[in-house]
């Protein structure tokens, strides 16, 4: 998702009120959390998410195909769906289910007990006018926009609060489906786009058409989503590090349509970057999608929502669609099992952001662009706590920023080359992983997940480190002191923990690192005035 808090005050997204209908209020659940024990006892594997849109209304009707596995033996499972729908219709496919409604749920009964590995279907029918955005893509829901032709154009985005606002769905990051279908029918002649490949196109007798998607690889829930609109589609092709021949589709607004070929462009150079440090780009076999939307932007597998409106930096930076596309690694291929892991995506992506300046400006660049990082850090709460969380508890501006500068001062503590295999070996596990495109390679993460790697691929302990920067708020505190030509150092942290990091010390123009065993370390300085931490690696308290 898009970075900074001062952006989620900021940026705004256009909503339009109807006549005749009010747009729905008060408060959607936020995705995640503790795992509902009735959503606990299955594991999806499909979903097959039929959805008609009125835009004259701003209403959507259909139906939803969940296929699922029984993993605990149970005679009720819960699914959730947000309250503006009603719901018509609840089957197996061949019979009626009974069921209970509240605000956001569904409890779905079934005739006898499932068991361990039966499978679970349930075809769910509703309609309703979902939840419009007020400031999307930070608040979920539908977006109800207009073209330059006056006509419609819209959007939704999910990720805060879920899919449920969407379809009814498992809404949990802890179990993503291994495919998905979404028929998408929309009023002629607008263009539909989801995820994965376009299977087909369909006239219907109603001035609708009727389009066709389907995602092969497994897919986080608030990437189910679709845009419609005028669209035109601007079409290129991209090779992967791997040597696969992948398609760039641009579905874009025609007015649009000149500036497309130097957005691809760009487009091209961020993943030759992304696939240097993390790997082949993981949905090769399906597409590279970009789609013009309302709204600012999101990460939605192989369609990601672009609305940055083509402002380029003076050295032709996209700073959106860098971040949006990085999260096909750090969202996608690599989802956090639970919200507390947030970071996981945004900290990680933001140091790709911010390692970019680097590789297209130099080392000068992405110290000064990391020290800017530094400053920023908020310390309010820990950056992976260790209880679940909902999306909108874990969602603060430090697990982009300060997630960035812990994995910062990890690239100095453990050296380059350690580093940066670490966060490879995170995306694929394996030489061997990166060469899979059935979806095999896409993972479920956890922050352990990360220092098991940082500590194989290093050769070092790395648990204190993790303690301090992620698990609690506050940043250490390096007391100085400078007596008889000596600067002594010394580490503070919240509730005396161990913190082993060395610091580098400028001394007449020359630098030294100063191991701080035991959190501390000294250096001769004689009657120089030392400088510590001159380039800024290392994450700590201001003052």
């Amino acid at each position: 998702m898009i970075g900074t808090m001062f952006l989620r005050r900021t940026w705004t997204a256009v909503g339009i009120l109807l006549s005749g209908l009010s747009p729905v209020v008060g408060i959607a659940q936020s995705s995640g959390g503790p795992l509902p024990f009735e959503e606990s006892v299955y594991d999806v594997k499909s979903y097959d998410v039929a959805i008609k849109a009125d835009p004259a209304t701003k209403t959507i009707s259909g139906t939803t195909v969940m296929v699922a596995k029984t993993t605990i033996p149970t005679i009720v499972i819960q699914i959730d769906l947000d309250s503006p729908f009603k719901v018509s219709s609840v089957t197996d496919g061949k019979q009626a289910l009974r069921y209970e409604r509240s605000a956001h749920t569904l409890r779905v009964f079934f005739p006898q007990s499932k068991q361990p590995g039966d499978e679970i279907k349930t075809v769910i029918t509703y309609s309703g006018q979902p939840r419009i955005a007020k400031n999307a893509p930070w608040d979920s829901a539908m977006v109800w926009s207009k073209a330059a032709d006056g006509g419609p154009w819209f959007s939704v985005s999910l990720e805060d609060d879920g899919a449920d606002l969407l379809f009814p769905c498992k809404d949990h990051p802890s179990d993503r489906p291994d495919q998905v279908t979404m028929r998408l029918t929309v009023p002629e002649p607008l263009v539909a786009v989801g995820p994965g490949k376009l299977v087909s196109e369909s006239k219907n007798d109603d001035r609708t058409k009727t389009w066709t998607w389907h995602m092969s690889m497994p897919i986080a829930n608030y990437c189910v989503v679709f845009n419609a609109g005028p669209y035109k589609l601007v079409h290129d092709k991209a090779t992967s590090i791997d040597g696969t021949v992948m398609p760039i589709d641009f579905y874009v607004l025609p007015e649009h349509m000149d500036k497309a070929p130097k957005l691809i462009e760009e487009q091209k150079k961020y993943l030759a970057f992304m696939e240097k440090y993390c790997g082949p780009y993981p949905f090769r076999t399906e597409k590279l999608g970009i789609v013009e939307t309302p709204h600012l932007g999101m990460e939605h597998s192989t369609a990601i929502a672009y609305g940055n409106q083509f402002r380029f930096a003076p050295d032709g930076l996209d700073w959106l669609l860098l971040h949006e596309f990085g999260h096909e690694w750090w969202a996608n291929l690599v989802t956090a099992a639970d919200w507390r892991d947030m970071w996981i995506h945004e900290g990680f992506q933001s140091y790709m952001d911010t390692l970019y300046q680097e590789h297209t400006h130099g080392k000068a660049a992405y110290l000064e662009a990391m020290k800017g990082r530094a400053r920023a850090t908020e310390n309010k709460m820990a950056v992976a706590p260790r209880e679940s969380k909902t999306s909108g508890e874990i969602y603060t501006g430090d697990i982009y920023g300060k997630g960035a500068c812990i994995l910062h001062a990890l690239r100095y503590l453990v050296g380059d080359a350690a580093f940066f295999r670490s966060v490879r070996r995170m995306a694929y596990p394996t030489p061997e992983s990166e060469k899979w495109t059935d979806g095999r390679a896409e993972r479920l993460v956890t922050t352990d997940d990360y220092l098991s790697i940082a500590e194989r691929e290093s050769g070092r302990k790395l648990d204190w480190f993790f303690e301090v920067y992620l698990r609690q708020p506050a940043l250490p505190v390096l007391k100085t002191k400078v007596e008889g030509g000596t600067l002594s150092l010394e580490w503070v942290t919240p509730g005396g923990l161990l913190f082993p990091m060395p610091v580098d010390v400028e001394v007449d123009g020359k630098r030294q690192r100063v191991e701080m065993p035991g959190g501390k370390g000294s250096i001769k300085v004689g009657n120089a005035t030392p400088v510590v931490d001159p380039d800024g690696w290392v994450l700590k308290a201001k003052g």
